[in-house]
């Protein structure tokens, strides 16, 4: 603890400083004495500044009432009565991160710069949108809900609902995970806010009111219930300037107390069932999910806190631990559900484990199963061995430098914000050396984990079973309610009443094309982007057999980095296809003859886990000359650095296939996987398939991680029943580690400065013989090219659209025109008509310059054919409009931050390595960013004339009630 007296604004209270070494971190807490809002400082010599506020939303019904809020918010405040400032300060910033979202106890608005001045803007925005929003009427109806008639100028026409967060619901209930959270939450927390959907049920989120939104906004967003938390090497003295000047001094305490209160105890199990969506009758068979969820103790007390980490982690972690084993081997069900695990962030935790691909009969069966697992953890113990290996990760994730995903600093807010949010210390859950080491004093007790899973779990009464089953007609029958409640409407309106509907649209329509005074929003400018671009450089030898090395010397606190880097093989077609299902079996099975529960253990003690994974990428002249490779990664602390070189030797050279069921297994849970994900990323997925139709590399893509992909991996699962298909494919895999293992391979090591010989001299003597194949970066694909035209259905309430045309290679002088265009039509055109108008969540362009493609997309969007119109209207919108350079300059803002966007230490070395394997060199990347930098409006106009008025592909992700529309034009396929 270190309270030395430091700079602070006379309005807040120092509270205390605490210094975490090994992050080269001091956290300082302040309060604001007028108000009582909490800051906390993250004090660190890093450039890239983060800030965040937070406000506690405890919404108690499920009307997305704080969701709708949050997007509400950022339409227009005091100071920038303009529609969109959110949007419009991405254009018009350097950010790094920009952001806002709606947890279920919390509303957080994050952002991140590196340029000080692009920071106060940013800073100044955020304020004045959180505490000072206008909330129009109009900002409500287009981001929550309003009901239109479908053709809004005809009164004639059906009645509909529309919103930006109606539609992304309707996406986000499309998903079966989330639906089985959701319900789980309902029934573990009976009458805290945890038991509504906080982003909003799409069938409750029309009841709410614009008056109750504005009372919820007068309740939550206060000072008094708000947490600020910044990050970087800037001082607190200068923010809390800010955020005096700009909100606080205007603000007096707020005697409402907002938190979440605790749920009364349950006296037995609660035994459930509920349905989810799917369409297809014909595929319902083990489709059912059955979760057993307890509620545990509160997340504030880090000491339990981390022992539940702890016991989660012993009984579920890796397929070694004892509920994950019975899980995955139970023949109850296709794999363990993907919501096994503790849930740490509500107020009181919740610890959640059972299957998915079952069938309810056996629901009392996989609750014994699992309750008999437990008892025998209880009664036999776990050795110590799987318990220092458990601590061992909570040390590793501890000590590891994130970034790679987003801000680094904002890593660090979230690892405690929920601590903060109910009222505990998130400065501990910072420093967790402490409470590690007392755990490490606790292992060494026989009873520990016994008396812990007994305590926690066994007797804790408060639990729940549910079993959630597939509903062929849930999704008809929720479209007829809703027609039915829109007509009842209908039938209800006067003339007046439809005279304001139809005055609704047209005065939404009339503020979405209305201009904006846009210049009462700061900007930074190009003059303001640093013209210096850092690129790690490694260091490059051979060992004494040949293998090439690259390391890296970078700041990893205590943390070494490992690869194993493969060229491709010319692949067979079935050996090809069955590449992605290699990379994510091989280090999930045995090696070096050990059986897989071994080397899973041996994983888990000495590394961060191994991740395998295959890279394909076109030539930066030439796209449709494709080299590939395939890398080995792990990453381990200092002291087990040698043990991990050796265990993904291991898992590289002699992975050992011959466990039948366990491949087995591991097929029908990627399965499992790949079939819940489509929802998720639906706009990823369509633009893959709508680029397969031009591209070498779009179309392997397709085949490998598209549609296509999970197409062909349920034809797999469906024929490996029989003992003969199944000894055939893992005859194939081994053909495939053959031939891969017989290629020249390049090793990547990175520590930090102090490790670096010692890592190398480790490394030395493990790789003695070199490749016995000369590699090739020509790799050919067996597959055709997809139809022009491709319609995807699925079960989904909500539509994912996507066109794609056929363009340049990266270094061709078109690239960086195309590449600033997308920019240009998703902030000039495309986010209007998609997400304003259209109502979808989210839509866009973007120019894949690997591959030489351009694609355009639509996120949960509700409309089809409008969409595909949106995309053909923003290319002749830019051909014929009068473009200002600032939207060239607004684009290329965007570009350039997130190139410049830093990652971790690691990950920046990591990005270097494999961009110079594949020719994309440090110079290459200073070159395409310098020519991105120089792009004009004639540039942007020309390439589009050029490239985007030749014949598209297109593809969409949609439901079985679009395929009247589509069947006529567009190839129809089932997912």
């Amino acid at each position: 603890m270190n309270n030395k007296v430091i700079k602070t604004h006379p309005a807040f209270m120092h509270i205390r400083s605490h210094s975490i070494d090994h992050l080269n971190l001091t956290v300082h807490e302040f309060e604001h004495g007028k108000t009582g809002a909490m800051h906390f400082h993250f004090g660190m010599p890093h450039t890239e500044n983060v800030f965040m506020v937070a406000l506690r939303t405890v919404p108690m019904d499920s009307t997305g009432v704080a969701h709708i809020l949050e997007h509400t918010a950022l339409c227009g405040s005091e100071k920038f009565p303009v529609r969109d400032p959110f949007f419009l300060m991405i254009r018009r910033s350097l950010n790094t991160f920009m952001n806002a979202f709606t947890t279920s106890d919390y509303t957080a608005y994050p952002f991140a710069s590196q340029n000080a001045q692009d920071f106060q803007n940013l800073l100044e925005i955020y304020l004045d949108a959180v505490f000072f929003a206008r909330l129009d009427s109009l900002d409500f109806a287009q981001e929550g809900h309003r009901i239109e008639f479908e053709n809004p100028e005809d009164d004639s026409s059906d009645l509909v609902y529309r919103g930006v967060v109606y539609n992304e619901m309707k996406g986000d209930s499309s998903s079966v995970i989330s639906v089985l959270y959701d319900k789980l939450k309902q029934h573990l927390y009976p009458s805290a806010t945890y038991h509504f959907n906080s982003g909003g049920d799409p069938t409750v989120i029309p009841d709410l009111t614009y008056d109750q939104l504005l009372d919820f906004y007068k309740s939550h967003y206060h000072p008094s219930n708000a947490i600020f938390m910044t990050f970087g090497d800037m001082q607190a003295i200068d923010l809390q300037n800010a955020f005096e000047s700009n909100v606080l001094s205007r603000f007096s305490r707020s005697d409402i107390k907002i938190e979440v209160t605790p749920e009364v105890r349950f006296e037995k199990t609660k035994r459930v069932e509920d349905v989810y969506a799917v369409d297809d009758p014909d595929d319902i068979e083990n489709k059912s999910h059955i979760v057993l969820a307890w509620l545990l103790g509160e997340n504030t007390d880090l000491e339990l806190l981390l022992k539940c980490n702890l016991l989660s982690d012993v009984l579920l972690d890796t397929s070694a631990s004892p509920l994950r084993q019975a899980l995955e081997n139970t023949d109850l069900g296709g794999a363990p559900s993907p919501l096994c695990g503790l849930e740490e962030t509500n107020r009181e935790m919740s610890f959640f484990c059972g299957v998915e691909g079952s069938e309810s009969i056996h629901a009392d069966a996989i609750e014994k199963l699992i309750l008999t697992t437990l008892e025998r953890v209880a009664n036999e113990g776990i050795a110590k061995e799987k318990l220092e290996a458990c601590l061992h990760q909570l040390e590793l994730s501890h000590r590891e430098i994130g970034g790679d995903g987003y801000p680094f600093g904002l890593q660090l807010i979230f690892s405690c914000m929920s601590a903060a949010v109910h009222r505990g210390d998130p400065i501990d859950l910072l420093d967790l050396d402490p409470v590690l080491q007392k755990l490490r004093d606790e292992i060494e007790k026989p009873e520990f984990i016994k008396e812990l899973v007994q305590d926690v779990l066994l007797n804790n009464k408060h639990r729940v079973r549910l079993c959630l089953v597939p509903d062929a007609d849930l999704n008809e029958k929720n479209r007829k309610a809703e027609k039915d409640r829109l007509s009842e409407r209908k039938s209800q309106l006067t003339t007046g009443d439809m005279q304001e509907i139809v005055a609704l649209s047209s005065d939404l329509k009339a503020r979405q094309n209305r201009e904006e005074p846009v210049e009462v929003l700061p900007k930074v400018g190009l003059a303001d982007i640093p013209l210096s671009f850092n690129v790690p450089e490694g260091e490059e030898s051979k060992l004494s057999g040949g293998t090439p090395l690259t390391r890296f010397e970078a700041g990893t606190n205590g943390l070494v980095y490992h690869q194993i880097v493969a060229d491709m093989p010319q692949l067979e077609l079935n050996e090809l296809h069955a590449l992605p299902l290699f990379t994510s079996i091989v280090s999930e099975i045995g090696s070096a003859g050990r059986g897989y529960l071994d080397t899973q253990h041996i994983q888990h003690s000495i590394s961060g886990g191994i991740n395998a994974f295959s890279t394909i990428r076109g030539a930066i002249s030439e796209p449709d000359l494709m080299a590939a490779r395939v890398t080995f990664s792990s990453r381990c602390l200092n002291r087990n650095t040698e043990s991990m070189m050796d265990i993904l030797k291991e898992t590289f050279t002699a992975p050992n296939f011959d466990e039948p069921a366990r491949i087995r297994h591991l097929i029908k849970q990627a399965r499992i996987r790949r079939e819940a994900s489509i929802t998720a990323s639906g706009h990823v997925l369509a633009m893959s398939a709508a680029a397969s139709h031009f591209r070498p590399i779009s179309i392997v893509n397709h085949h490998l991680s598209g549609l296509e992909g999970i197409r062909y991996l349920k034809e797999l699962d469906d024929k490996l029943d029989d003992d003969s298909n199944l000894e055939g494919f893992i005859a194939t895999l081994k053909r495939l580690h053959t031939a891969l293992s017989n290629m020249p391979n390049h090793l990547l090591l990175v520590s930090e400065s102090g490790f670096a010989d010692e890592s190398l001299d480790m490394m030395s003597g493990k790789w003695q013989d070199p490749a016995v194949i000369k590699g090739s970066d020509d790799f050919s694909v067996p597959f055709d090219a997809s139809p022009r035209n491709q319609a995807w259905l699925t079960t989904t309430q909500v539509n994912f659209c996507a066109s794609a045309f056929k363009t340049v290679a990266e270094d061709h002088p078109d690239s960086a025109a195309l590449t600033v265009l997308g920019g240009v039509l998703r902030n000039g055109f495309l986010h209007r008509a998609i997400r304003e108008q259209g109502g979808a969540y989210g839509g866009g362009a973007s120019h894949d310059a690997g591959a030489g493609l351009f694609r355009f997309y639509s996120f949960r969007d509700p409309n089809l054919q409008a969409t595909f119109d949106a995309f053909e209207s923003s290319v002749d919108w830019i051909l014929t409009s009068d473009i200002e350079f600032e939207m060239i300059e607004e684009s290329i803002l965007g570009i350039i931050s997130s190139i410049d966007a830093p990652s971790s230490p690691a990950g920046e070395a990591r990005q270097a390595f494999h961009n110079n394997l594949f020719g994309r060199t440090g110079d290459h990347r200073r070159k395409m960013r310098e020519r991105i930098l120089n792009v004009s409006v004639d540039d942007v106009k020309k390439v589009a004339g050029i490239y985007l008025q030749n014949d598209s592909a297109r593809a969409v992700v949609t439901n079985e009630s679009q395929t009247a529309n589509l069947e006529e034009s567009f190839t129809i396929h089932q997912i």
